[in-house]
Protein backbone atom coordinates (compact mmCIF):
# COMPACT_ATOMS: atom_id res chain seq x y z
CA UNK A 1 0.00 0.00 0.00
CA UNK A 2 1.71 3.01 -1.17
CA UNK A 3 0.30 5.29 1.97
CA UNK A 4 2.25 3.28 4.51
CA UNK A 5 4.45 0.93 2.72
CA UNK A 6 2.36 -1.64 4.71
CA UNK A 7 2.45 -5.06 2.58
CA UNK A 8 -1.42 -7.02 2.68
CA UNK A 9 -2.27 -10.28 0.90
CA UNK A 10 -5.47 -11.37 0.04
CA UNK A 11 -7.06 -14.95 -0.72
CA UNK A 12 -9.63 -15.91 -2.74
CA UNK A 13 -11.85 -18.72 -3.39
CA UNK A 14 -12.47 -18.41 -7.09
CA UNK A 15 -15.74 -16.22 -6.32
CA UNK A 16 -15.13 -14.07 -3.75
CA UNK A 17 -11.97 -12.47 -1.62
CA UNK A 18 -11.47 -12.70 1.64
CA UNK A 19 -10.26 -9.30 3.96
CA UNK A 20 -6.83 -8.45 3.09
CA UNK A 21 -4.17 -9.36 5.73
CA UNK A 22 -1.34 -7.10 6.85
CA UNK A 23 1.92 -9.48 6.76
CA UNK A 24 4.57 -7.06 7.76
CA UNK A 25 5.53 -6.35 11.35
CA UNK A 26 4.21 -3.29 13.04
CA UNK A 27 6.73 -0.78 12.26
CA UNK A 28 8.02 -2.37 8.88
CA UNK A 29 8.03 -0.53 5.71
CA UNK A 30 8.37 -1.58 2.71
CA UNK A 31 10.14 -0.22 -0.88
CA UNK A 32 7.81 0.08 -4.02
CA UNK A 33 7.21 2.10 -7.29
CA UNK A 34 4.79 2.15 -10.43
CA UNK A 35 7.53 -0.42 -11.57
CA UNK A 36 8.33 -2.69 -8.92
CA UNK A 37 7.81 -3.90 -5.39
CA UNK A 38 7.09 -7.19 -3.36
CA UNK A 39 6.93 -10.66 -5.25
CA UNK A 40 5.70 -13.29 -4.07
CA UNK A 41 5.71 -17.48 -4.90
CA UNK A 42 3.55 -20.58 -3.71
CA UNK A 43 3.66 -24.36 -3.91
CA UNK A 44 1.24 -26.17 -2.29
CA UNK A 45 0.48 -24.81 1.33
CA UNK A 46 3.70 -22.82 1.36
CA UNK A 47 3.33 -19.37 0.59
CA UNK A 48 6.31 -16.75 0.57
CA UNK A 49 6.59 -12.98 0.08
CA UNK A 50 9.48 -10.94 -0.23
CA UNK A 51 10.21 -7.34 -0.29
CA UNK A 52 12.97 -4.54 0.46
CA UNK A 53 12.29 -2.76 3.60
CA UNK A 54 12.89 1.15 3.99
CA UNK A 55 14.61 3.34 4.60
CA UNK A 56 16.01 3.41 0.88
CA UNK A 57 19.88 3.21 1.00
CA UNK A 58 20.12 0.95 4.38
CA UNK A 59 16.76 -1.39 4.53
CA UNK A 60 17.28 -5.07 4.02
CA UNK A 61 15.70 -8.06 1.94
CA UNK A 62 13.46 -10.15 3.93
CA UNK A 63 10.60 -12.65 3.41
CA UNK A 64 7.65 -13.82 5.37
CA UNK A 65 6.60 -17.34 5.14
CA UNK A 66 3.24 -19.37 5.01
CA UNK A 67 2.84 -22.91 5.38
CA UNK A 68 -0.87 -22.90 5.79
CA UNK A 69 -1.64 -22.13 2.42
CA UNK A 70 -1.78 -18.51 3.33
CA UNK A 71 -3.95 -17.73 6.12
CA UNK A 72 -0.87 -17.00 8.69
CA UNK A 73 2.38 -15.63 7.98
CA UNK A 74 6.18 -15.60 10.07
CA UNK A 75 8.27 -13.08 11.05
CA UNK A 76 10.37 -11.29 9.03
CA UNK A 77 13.13 -13.65 7.95
CA UNK A 78 16.79 -12.24 6.32
CA UNK A 79 17.41 -12.95 2.64
CA UNK A 80 20.37 -10.97 1.60
CA UNK A 81 23.62 -11.60 3.18
CA UNK A 82 25.07 -8.23 2.52
CA UNK A 83 26.38 -5.86 5.45
CA UNK A 84 27.07 -2.90 3.24
CA UNK A 85 25.75 -1.76 -0.07
CA UNK A 86 21.99 -1.06 -0.88
CA UNK A 87 20.28 -4.03 -1.80
CA UNK A 88 16.95 -4.01 -3.86
CA UNK A 89 14.28 -5.17 -6.45
CA UNK A 90 13.69 -8.79 -5.02
CA UNK A 91 11.97 -11.40 -6.48
CA UNK A 92 11.41 -15.32 -5.79
CA UNK A 93 10.55 -18.60 -6.90
CA UNK A 94 9.55 -22.30 -5.48
CA UNK A 95 10.68 -25.48 -6.88
CA UNK A 96 8.78 -28.51 -6.37
CA UNK A 97 9.84 -29.26 -2.94
CA UNK A 98 8.59 -25.80 -2.20
CA UNK A 99 12.32 -24.59 -1.20
CA UNK A 100 12.90 -20.62 -2.57
CA UNK A 101 15.23 -19.44 -4.83
CA UNK A 102 15.46 -14.99 -4.27
CA UNK A 103 17.04 -13.00 -6.23
CA UNK A 104 17.84 -9.02 -5.30
CA UNK A 105 20.33 -6.36 -7.00
CA UNK A 106 23.27 -5.53 -4.97
CA UNK A 107 25.48 -2.51 -4.74
CA UNK A 108 28.52 -1.12 -3.73
CA UNK A 109 27.54 1.66 -1.61
CA UNK A 110 24.37 3.36 -2.98
CA UNK A 111 24.99 3.17 -6.61
CA UNK A 112 28.38 1.25 -7.55
CA UNK A 113 28.63 -2.07 -9.21
CA UNK A 114 24.71 -2.88 -9.82
CA UNK A 115 24.61 -6.55 -10.45
CA UNK A 116 22.42 -9.57 -9.73
CA UNK A 117 22.70 -11.98 -6.86
CA UNK A 118 20.52 -15.13 -5.87
CA UNK A 119 20.31 -17.17 -2.99
CA UNK A 120 18.27 -20.47 -2.41
CA UNK A 121 16.66 -22.28 0.68
CA UNK A 122 16.99 -25.54 1.71
CA UNK A 123 14.53 -25.74 4.42
CA UNK A 124 11.44 -24.30 2.79
CA UNK A 125 12.55 -20.41 3.59
CA UNK A 126 12.98 -20.43 6.64
CA UNK A 127 16.96 -19.65 6.07
CA UNK A 128 18.97 -18.44 2.88
CA UNK A 129 22.33 -19.46 1.77
CA UNK A 130 25.41 -16.96 1.09
CA UNK A 131 24.32 -15.40 -2.20
CA UNK A 132 26.00 -16.06 -5.96
CA UNK A 133 26.77 -12.93 -7.88
CA UNK A 134 25.15 -13.29 -11.34
CA UNK A 135 27.71 -12.38 -14.12
CA UNK A 136 27.28 -10.92 -17.72
CA UNK A 137 29.38 -13.00 -20.55
CA UNK A 138 30.97 -9.55 -20.84
CA UNK A 139 32.36 -6.65 -19.28
CA UNK A 140 29.06 -5.17 -18.21
CA UNK A 141 26.48 -4.58 -15.39
CA UNK A 142 23.07 -5.14 -14.28
CA UNK A 143 20.63 -2.00 -15.52
CA UNK A 144 20.26 -0.64 -12.10
CA UNK A 145 16.68 -0.15 -11.57
CA UNK A 146 15.53 -3.12 -13.50
CA UNK A 147 13.64 -5.50 -12.09
CA UNK A 148 15.03 -9.27 -12.44
CA UNK A 149 13.74 -13.02 -12.42
CA UNK A 150 13.74 -16.03 -11.26
CA UNK A 151 12.64 -18.82 -13.24
CA UNK A 152 12.82 -22.93 -11.65
CA UNK A 153 11.50 -25.99 -13.66
CA UNK A 154 13.20 -29.29 -11.48
CA UNK A 155 17.18 -28.88 -11.53
CA UNK A 156 17.12 -25.90 -13.80
CA UNK A 157 16.94 -22.23 -12.77
CA UNK A 158 17.56 -18.94 -14.66
CA UNK A 159 17.82 -15.38 -13.42
CA UNK A 160 16.96 -12.99 -16.26
CA UNK A 161 17.63 -9.32 -15.77
CA UNK A 162 18.35 -6.40 -18.16
CA UNK A 163 21.69 -5.94 -18.96
CA UNK A 164 24.13 -2.89 -19.55
CA UNK A 165 26.92 -2.55 -21.66
CA UNK A 166 27.58 0.90 -22.51
CA UNK A 167 23.82 1.91 -22.77
CA UNK A 168 23.29 -1.27 -24.86
CA UNK A 169 19.92 -2.61 -22.78
CA UNK A 170 19.31 -6.26 -24.14
CA UNK A 171 17.57 -8.80 -21.49
CA UNK A 172 20.11 -11.19 -20.57
CA UNK A 173 19.43 -14.88 -19.08
CA UNK A 174 22.10 -16.72 -16.48
CA UNK A 175 21.01 -20.91 -15.92
CA UNK A 176 21.88 -22.87 -13.10
CA UNK A 177 21.84 -26.89 -13.63
CA UNK A 178 22.41 -27.89 -9.96
CA UNK A 179 19.48 -26.17 -8.28
CA UNK A 180 21.16 -22.73 -8.30
CA UNK A 181 24.32 -23.57 -6.52
CA UNK A 182 25.70 -21.91 -9.19
CA UNK A 183 25.72 -20.42 -12.09
CA UNK A 184 26.84 -19.50 -15.70
CA UNK A 185 27.63 -16.56 -17.16
CA UNK A 186 24.70 -14.73 -18.34
CA UNK A 187 24.04 -14.27 -21.92
CA UNK A 188 21.74 -12.67 -24.42
CA UNK A 189 17.91 -13.48 -24.60
CA UNK A 190 17.23 -10.27 -26.79
CA UNK A 191 19.60 -8.99 -29.21
CA UNK A 192 17.69 -5.43 -29.92
CA UNK A 193 20.44 -3.76 -28.85
CA UNK A 194 18.18 -0.99 -27.34
CA UNK A 195 20.61 2.10 -26.71
CA UNK A 196 19.47 4.35 -24.14
CA UNK A 197 21.67 6.00 -21.29
CA UNK A 198 18.84 5.60 -18.23
CA UNK A 199 17.91 3.09 -17.09
CA UNK A 200 14.13 2.42 -18.25
CA UNK A 201 12.38 0.48 -15.26
CA UNK A 202 11.06 -2.80 -17.26
CA UNK A 203 12.54 -6.14 -16.58
CA UNK A 204 11.78 -9.32 -18.02
CA UNK A 205 9.49 -12.40 -17.03
CA UNK A 206 9.68 -16.06 -17.82
CA UNK A 207 8.05 -19.10 -18.80
CA UNK A 208 9.29 -23.17 -18.30
CA UNK A 209 7.77 -24.29 -20.63
CA UNK A 210 9.52 -28.03 -21.59
CA UNK A 211 12.60 -27.53 -23.23
CA UNK A 212 12.29 -23.90 -23.91
CA UNK A 213 12.43 -20.74 -22.03
CA UNK A 214 9.74 -18.26 -22.82
CA UNK A 215 10.77 -14.83 -21.81
CA UNK A 216 8.68 -11.64 -22.29
CA UNK A 217 9.97 -8.45 -22.06
CA UNK A 218 9.63 -4.37 -23.13
CA UNK A 219 11.72 -2.28 -25.24
CA UNK A 220 12.31 0.86 -27.03
CA UNK A 221 14.57 -0.35 -29.38
CA UNK A 222 12.36 0.22 -32.71
CA UNK A 223 11.49 4.28 -31.43
CA UNK A 224 8.08 2.43 -29.47
CA UNK A 225 8.10 0.88 -26.40
CA UNK A 226 7.08 -2.73 -27.56
CA UNK A 227 6.64 -5.94 -26.19
CA UNK A 228 8.65 -8.72 -27.34
CA UNK A 229 8.14 -12.72 -26.93
CA UNK A 230 11.71 -14.38 -27.04
CA UNK A 231 12.16 -18.31 -27.17
CA UNK A 232 15.44 -19.81 -25.90
CA UNK A 233 16.50 -22.88 -25.37
CA UNK A 234 18.09 -24.08 -21.73
CA UNK A 235 18.08 -28.15 -22.87
CA UNK A 236 21.89 -27.87 -23.09
CA UNK A 237 23.17 -24.28 -21.62
CA UNK A 238 21.15 -21.22 -22.57
CA UNK A 239 21.05 -20.29 -26.16
CA UNK A 240 18.74 -17.82 -28.18
CA UNK A 241 16.65 -18.90 -30.98
CA UNK A 242 13.89 -16.69 -32.07
CA UNK A 243 11.72 -13.53 -31.44
CA UNK A 244 8.50 -11.95 -31.92
CA UNK A 245 6.76 -8.82 -31.71
CA UNK A 246 3.57 -7.99 -30.40
CA UNK A 247 2.45 -5.18 -32.18
CA UNK A 248 -0.56 -2.80 -30.49
CA UNK A 249 -3.88 -4.43 -31.56
CA UNK A 250 -4.92 -0.59 -33.56
CA UNK A 251 -3.35 2.51 -32.95
CA UNK A 252 0.59 1.74 -34.41
CA UNK A 253 1.48 5.00 -32.32
CA UNK A 254 0.41 3.08 -29.47
CA UNK A 255 3.14 2.28 -26.28
CA UNK A 256 3.20 -1.15 -24.58
CA UNK A 257 4.72 -2.31 -21.49
CA UNK A 258 5.27 -4.27 -18.10
CA UNK A 259 4.62 -7.56 -19.73
CA UNK A 260 3.87 -10.44 -17.98
CA UNK A 261 3.96 -14.51 -19.13
CA UNK A 262 2.09 -17.64 -17.73
CA UNK A 263 1.08 -20.78 -19.67
CA UNK A 264 0.43 -24.91 -19.35
CA UNK A 265 1.00 -27.59 -21.52
CA UNK A 266 0.88 -25.63 -24.92
CA UNK A 267 -1.56 -22.54 -24.02
CA UNK A 268 0.61 -19.56 -23.32
CA UNK A 269 -0.85 -16.00 -22.75
CA UNK A 270 0.76 -13.05 -22.32
CA UNK A 271 -0.83 -9.36 -20.46
CA UNK A 272 0.59 -6.15 -20.44
CA UNK A 273 0.20 -2.65 -20.24
CA UNK A 274 -1.52 -0.82 -23.44
CA UNK A 275 -1.07 3.34 -24.15
CA UNK A 276 -2.55 3.54 -27.32
CA UNK A 277 -4.11 7.02 -25.97
CA UNK A 278 -3.01 8.31 -22.78
CA UNK A 279 -5.44 5.68 -21.17
CA UNK A 280 -3.31 2.94 -20.49
CA UNK A 281 -5.92 -0.58 -20.22
CA UNK A 282 -4.93 -4.27 -20.19
CA UNK A 283 -4.57 -6.29 -22.86
CA UNK A 284 -3.75 -10.22 -23.73
CA UNK A 285 -2.79 -12.38 -26.27
CA UNK A 286 -3.26 -16.29 -26.46
CA UNK A 287 -1.42 -19.11 -28.16
CA UNK A 288 -3.13 -23.01 -27.77
CA UNK A 289 -0.98 -24.49 -29.97
CA UNK A 290 2.65 -23.34 -28.42
CA UNK A 291 4.29 -21.06 -31.25
CA UNK A 292 4.75 -17.73 -29.66
CA UNK A 293 4.65 -16.68 -32.87
CA UNK A 294 0.89 -16.60 -33.02
CA UNK A 295 1.02 -14.20 -30.02
CA UNK A 296 1.17 -11.57 -32.90
CA UNK A 297 -2.15 -12.69 -34.07
CA UNK A 298 -4.89 -12.61 -31.26
CA UNK A 299 -5.19 -9.91 -28.92
CA UNK A 300 -8.22 -8.86 -26.20
CA UNK A 301 -8.73 -6.26 -23.70
CA UNK A 302 -8.51 -7.94 -19.85
CA UNK A 303 -10.15 -4.91 -18.53
CA UNK A 304 -14.16 -3.94 -18.91
CA UNK A 305 -13.90 -0.78 -17.45
CA UNK A 306 -12.14 1.84 -20.01
CA UNK A 307 -11.89 5.14 -17.85
CA UNK A 308 -8.95 5.65 -15.72
CA UNK A 309 -5.79 4.50 -15.65
CA UNK A 310 -5.57 0.45 -15.34
CA UNK A 311 -1.67 -0.65 -14.87
CA UNK A 312 0.40 -3.48 -13.72
CA UNK A 313 -0.93 -6.47 -14.56
CA UNK A 314 0.10 -10.44 -13.83
CA UNK A 315 -0.83 -13.73 -14.81
CA UNK A 316 -1.19 -17.45 -13.92
CA UNK A 317 -2.95 -19.82 -15.97
CA UNK A 318 -3.89 -23.24 -14.25
CA UNK A 319 -6.61 -25.90 -15.22
CA UNK A 320 -7.93 -24.11 -18.71
CA UNK A 321 -8.66 -20.96 -16.39
CA UNK A 322 -7.32 -17.34 -16.76
CA UNK A 323 -6.08 -15.65 -13.55
CA UNK A 324 -5.43 -12.03 -14.12
CA UNK A 325 -5.36 -9.18 -12.03
CA UNK A 326 -3.87 -5.20 -12.21
CA UNK A 327 -4.07 -1.91 -10.71
CA UNK A 328 -7.27 0.93 -11.17
CA UNK A 329 -5.31 3.73 -10.77
CA UNK A 330 -8.71 5.76 -10.05
CA UNK A 331 -10.22 3.95 -7.21
CA UNK A 332 -6.90 2.44 -5.96
CA UNK A 333 -8.25 -0.58 -6.23
CA UNK A 334 -6.84 -4.26 -7.08
CA UNK A 335 -8.85 -5.90 -9.73
CA UNK A 336 -8.94 -9.31 -10.24
CA UNK A 337 -10.92 -11.37 -13.57
CA UNK A 338 -10.86 -14.91 -14.32
CA UNK A 339 -11.33 -16.30 -17.99
CA UNK A 340 -11.94 -19.44 -20.15
CA UNK A 341 -10.43 -19.72 -23.38
CA UNK A 342 -13.01 -20.06 -25.96
CA UNK A 343 -11.01 -19.75 -29.35
CA UNK A 344 -8.31 -18.91 -30.30
CA UNK A 345 -6.86 -21.37 -32.85
CA UNK A 346 -8.19 -23.92 -35.11
CA UNK A 347 -12.18 -24.00 -33.96
CA UNK A 348 -14.49 -21.22 -35.73
CA UNK A 349 -16.46 -19.90 -33.19
CA UNK A 350 -19.81 -20.93 -34.83
CA UNK A 351 -18.96 -24.26 -34.11
CA UNK A 352 -19.30 -23.12 -30.25
CA UNK A 353 -22.52 -21.55 -31.18
CA UNK A 354 -23.77 -24.75 -32.32
CA UNK A 355 -23.42 -27.21 -29.46
CA UNK A 356 -26.12 -28.34 -27.86
CA UNK A 357 -25.90 -29.83 -23.94
CA UNK A 358 -28.82 -31.15 -22.04
CA UNK A 359 -30.14 -31.68 -19.77
CA UNK A 360 -28.61 -28.39 -18.27
CA UNK A 361 -28.52 -27.89 -15.69
CA UNK A 362 -28.95 -31.37 -14.55
CA UNK A 363 -29.39 -33.02 -11.38
CA UNK A 364 -27.24 -36.52 -12.14
CA UNK A 365 -24.39 -34.46 -13.43
CA UNK A 366 -24.79 -36.39 -16.70
CA UNK A 367 -24.83 -34.03 -20.13
CA UNK A 368 -25.37 -35.05 -23.50
CA UNK A 369 -22.91 -33.04 -25.88
CA UNK A 370 -24.41 -32.30 -29.29
CA UNK A 371 -22.61 -30.41 -32.30
CA UNK A 372 -18.88 -31.42 -31.42
CA UNK A 373 -17.15 -31.47 -34.60
CA UNK A 374 -15.76 -34.81 -35.79
CA UNK A 375 -12.31 -35.89 -33.88
CA UNK A 376 -11.22 -37.80 -30.69
CA UNK A 377 -11.69 -35.64 -27.91
CA UNK A 378 -10.64 -35.65 -24.25
CA UNK A 379 -12.40 -33.97 -21.66
CA UNK A 380 -11.16 -31.70 -18.67
CA UNK A 381 -13.89 -30.28 -16.18
CA UNK A 382 -12.96 -27.94 -13.45
CA UNK A 383 -14.76 -25.52 -11.40
CA UNK A 384 -15.41 -22.21 -10.82
CA UNK A 385 -11.93 -21.99 -8.82
CA UNK A 386 -9.62 -24.41 -11.35
CA UNK A 387 -9.82 -27.16 -9.38
CA UNK A 388 -10.23 -30.21 -11.86
CA UNK A 389 -13.36 -32.42 -11.18
CA UNK A 390 -13.28 -35.90 -12.21
CA UNK A 391 -15.14 -36.97 -15.01
CA UNK A 392 -15.60 -39.50 -18.27
CA UNK A 393 -16.58 -38.50 -21.61
CA UNK A 394 -18.11 -41.75 -24.24
CA UNK A 395 -18.60 -41.42 -27.47
CA UNK A 396 -22.43 -42.30 -28.34
CA UNK A 397 -24.70 -42.56 -31.10
CA UNK A 398 -25.49 -38.30 -31.58
CA UNK A 399 -22.09 -37.18 -30.05
CA UNK A 400 -21.04 -37.53 -26.85
CA UNK A 401 -22.43 -37.78 -22.66
CA UNK A 402 -20.52 -36.62 -20.11
CA UNK A 403 -20.90 -37.69 -16.74
CA UNK A 404 -19.63 -35.96 -13.49
CA UNK A 405 -18.60 -37.92 -10.34
CA UNK A 406 -21.20 -38.98 -8.31
CA UNK A 407 -19.60 -36.14 -5.66
CA UNK A 408 -19.73 -33.98 -7.80
CA UNK A 409 -21.21 -30.26 -5.70
CA UNK A 410 -23.97 -27.99 -6.92
CA UNK A 411 -22.41 -25.59 -9.13
CA UNK A 412 -20.99 -24.15 -12.20
CA UNK A 413 -18.38 -26.21 -14.02
CA UNK A 414 -16.48 -25.74 -16.92
CA UNK A 415 -15.40 -28.19 -19.60
CA UNK A 416 -12.56 -28.03 -21.86
CA UNK A 417 -12.46 -30.55 -24.92
CA UNK A 418 -9.62 -30.89 -26.62
CA UNK A 419 -8.66 -33.53 -30.07
CA UNK A 420 -5.33 -34.72 -30.81
CA UNK A 421 -4.61 -31.81 -33.24
CA UNK A 422 -5.05 -29.51 -30.42
CA UNK A 423 -8.20 -27.84 -30.95
CA UNK A 424 -10.31 -26.95 -28.15
CA UNK A 425 -13.91 -26.35 -26.93
CA UNK A 426 -15.12 -25.21 -23.83
CA UNK A 427 -18.60 -25.53 -22.43
CA UNK A 428 -20.26 -24.53 -19.32
CA UNK A 429 -22.37 -26.52 -17.55
CA UNK A 430 -24.51 -26.46 -14.03
CA UNK A 431 -25.08 -29.07 -11.71
CA UNK A 432 -28.57 -28.23 -9.47
CA UNK A 433 -30.87 -29.95 -7.07
CA UNK A 434 -33.57 -30.16 -9.72
CA UNK A 435 -34.11 -30.88 -13.36
CA UNK A 436 -35.08 -27.88 -14.96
Amino acid sequence: HSGDGVLNIVKGDGNTFATPVTITPAGVETYLAYWTGPDVAAHGDTVIAVFKALPFDGGKIYAVRSTDGGLTFSDTIRVDDHTTGRVFLPSLDLDNNGNPTAIYMAFEGSNADPRYVATRSLDGGLTFETGSEIASSNAAEACDCCPGEVVIDGNRQVVLYRNNLQNIRDIYGSLSTDGGQTFAAATNMEYLNWNINSCPSTGPHGLAMGDSLIVVSASQASGAYRVYVSVASWDNGLTFQHQTELLPPTNVNGKQNYPRISGENDTIIVVWEERETSNPEIFCSVVTNGNTNDLAVYKSRVNTVTSGVQTNPDIVYRNGFAHVVYSDAASGDVIYRRGTIIDVTGVEENSLLQIQTFPNPSAAGRYNLIGIPAGNWEAVVTDLSGKVIGSTLNSTAGGYELMLIETANEGVYFVQLQNESGSRLTVQLVKTKGEF
